[in-house]
């Protein structure tokens, strides 16, 4: 690993797989497995902001490994990593201070008009491939490096595991590789509508929340840290907080929050 500090959720992402595989190897009383699917189903939420970091800055120096990791996150999250690597990296931080641009934006096209967050979340669902697509051509049309071909082989590995797992038992695929990422794919953009939401972005310094809660992000893998992560996308998430505090005074005073709500965040305290 990068960092020794990768090891938390590493274990989350490794944890939360073998949650949602236990029924289909261990003959497991009714009880047990609605225990494991809740808390994989928790577990995946942690798997989310684990993958935003990863997209970011690969975890492994192991080419391998990190395919192997990309693997077990796309199962857990419902999305394969390149998928944001494309749509996320290469789309809304480039352009995030271009609302029009953006293809995160929470505004409604061509306006100022701050959308609905159940559409905002809904819309992201729906466009996320598409957007992931158009960047990738758009990459390969002007002659640079694209990661489409990444994203063709993590879509056809999902394809074939989840093919695999409703062959061995369709019931448990359903109940614990198909609802449960679909609902964690949906929180990604339900939680990070608010990451802009109430800024007027002119710079890195006023376009991005900053939160504080140490519990919030203690559980989201420090991504309340959201104007440094801005600043320097490639910066380890274990370093944010010091990166805050470098730039402490330049950024717009309204961007701060001292705590925002997640599930786990809610459950462990704020």
């Amino acid at each position: 690993m990068r960092y020794p500090v990768d090891a938390l959720p590493v274990a989350v992402v490794v944890g939360t797989t073998a949650l949602g595989l236990a029924p289909f190897v261990f003959h497991l009383p009714l009880a047990a497995v609605i225990g494991a699917w809740l808390l994989a189903l928790y577990g995946r939420t942690f798997c989310a902001f684990g993958q935003h970091n990863h997209g970011h800055l690969p975890v492994f120096r192991s080419w391998l490994l990190n395919r192997v990791y990309d693997a077990l996150l796309t199962q857990n999250t419902g999305y394969p990593t390149a998928l944001w690597e494309l749509q996320h990296t290469r789309g809304h931080h480039r352009h995030y201070l271009e609302p029009d641009a953006d293809v995160a934006r929470i505004t409604y096209p061509g306006t100022k008009t701050v959308m609905p967050r159940l559409l905002y979340a809904v819309r992201g669902n729906l466009t996320v491939h598409r957007d992931a697509i158009r960047i990738g051509l758009a990459e390969g049309r002007a002659g640079k490096p694209t990661l489409l071909p990444k994203l063709a082989f993590e879509l056809a590995l999902q394809l074939a595991v989840l093919g695999g797992l409703l062959f061995w038992n369709a019931p448990l695929a359903i109940a614990f590789f198909v609802v449960p990422p679909a609902l964690t794919a949906f929180f990604v953009w339900w939680e990070s509508y608010t990451h802009h939401l109430g800024t007027q972005p002119t710079n890195v310094y006023d376009a991005s929340m900053t939160v504080e809660s140490r519990a919030y992000n203690r559980v989201t893998f420090n991504i309340g840290h959201h104007t440094a992560h801005h600043e320097k996308p490639t910066l380890h998430w274990s370093l944010l907080p010091q990166r805050t505090e470098k730039i402490r005074e330049r950024i717009h005073a309204s961007c701060f929050r001292e705590q925002h709500g997640t599930v786990s965040s809610r459950l462990l305290g704020s």
